[in-house]
């Protein structure tokens, strides 16, 4: 069974894709944009990760405990790239709920006149 790539899913993209959707109505345009600009900049920078952290023998694969896919991109499973697409997304979902949720908008000062 491949618990790897399950877990992935259901810990990140299904709660990532529902977050993303219970909030987006509510974001400005700047937020949208920033949202995507974010994600698209995470998505660069972890898919150099992987190949840094695998060259410096950081992280390696071992199918013994759990199975993977068998789909490698350049040498690196499917799944290392399920995970890294799969948490920015949730993680900038958590951080615009949290951020309606706690941040409370400034007060209006009456100047006197």
């Amino acid at each position: 069974m491949h618990l790897y790539f399950i877990k992935v899913l259901l810990l990140f993209w299904i709660p990532g894709v529902a977050l993303t959707i219970g909030i987006w109505s509510r974001l400005t345009h700047a937020e949208r944009r920033a949202y995507w600009i974010t994600c698209g900049l995470m998505a660069v920078i972890s898919f150099g990760m992987e190949y840094v952290y695998l060259w410096l023998d950081i992280w390696n694969f071992s199918e013994a405990r759990d199975p993977l896919l068998g789909i490698r991109i350049w040498g690196a499973p499917i799944e290392e790239f399920e995970f890294w697409f799969g948490a920015s997304p949730f993680i900038l979902g958590l951080y615009l709920i949290f951020r309606r949720w706690l941040v409370r908008p400034a007060r209006r000062v009456r100047h006197a006149r």
